[in-house]
């Protein structure tokens, strides 16, 4: 007499447990022992990891930070998480008669240190304006040749004849920390011709900066 056969559908069934089995078997030899790996979790969007904080917390965050000192450029990097939006909060302060000047010029300077792609342009336009204070415009010199490194060079060299000196011992000093040949040659040529102490000074400790 001729046993059953099992049925069809049962063979498919255990056919389908033994590749199961089998796919199990090999995570385990990949990945060793323990359970299988399991898929990483979403990673936040974009828009959610870089959401700027609100506007009154933005500008409690970076009133905050101008007044810690380790916080200013080259040292910058508390500014980061605070993104672009920071440099809006700065234009503000920079601006506000009302605050007092040492804030103000280190809020320039902080410029520097925030990610936006306009930050350049702006500390351009500030060194640039003659009505601007010149506390402001030496401080923009300043943060642009942090921002810009040695690109801001063509930038600076005409401001060391600038009409204030305050504005030319700061780009004196911040061409002098740039370095190269351009800059050596303009410091040592606007040398002869400073009259101001102070400046010339400034262009000396620039061409200090320059020393191998």
């Amino acid at each position: 007499m001729s046993r059953p056969t099992a049925p069809l559908g049962n063979s498919h069934a255990s056919i389908a447990a033994l590749k199961r089995a089998a796919t199990v078997l090999a995570v385990a030899l990949l990945f060793g022992p323990g359970a299988p790996p399991q898929a990483a979790p979403a990673e936040p969007s974009s828009q959610t990891s870089s959401a700027a904080p609100p506007p009154q917390v933005l500008r409690t965050q970076v009133t905050s930070l101008l007044e810690q000192p380790d916080a200013l450029p080259p040292s910058g990097s508390r500014w980061q998480p605070l993104g672009p939006a920071a440099l809006g909060v700065l234009e503000e302060l920079a601006s506000n008669p009302r605050l007092p000047a040492s804030q103000r010029a280190r809020a320039v300077t902080s410029m520097a240190a925030v990610d936006h792609p306009q930050a350049g342009d702006h500390l351009r336009a500030l060194l640039g304006d003659t009505h601007t204070e010149p506390p402001l415009r030496a401080s923009a010199a300043t943060a642009l040749s942090l921002w810009a490194g040695t690109e801001a060079i063509p930038t600076l060299l005409p401001y060391l004849q600038d009409r204030n000196g305050q504005v030319r011992i700061a780009v004196a000093r911040a061409l002098g920390r740039l370095g190269g040949p351009q800059v050596q040659q303009a410091l040592e040529e606007r040398l002869p011709s400073e009259e101001e102490p102070l400046v010339r000074e400034a262009l000396q400790q620039g061409l200090t900066f320059l020393e191998p």
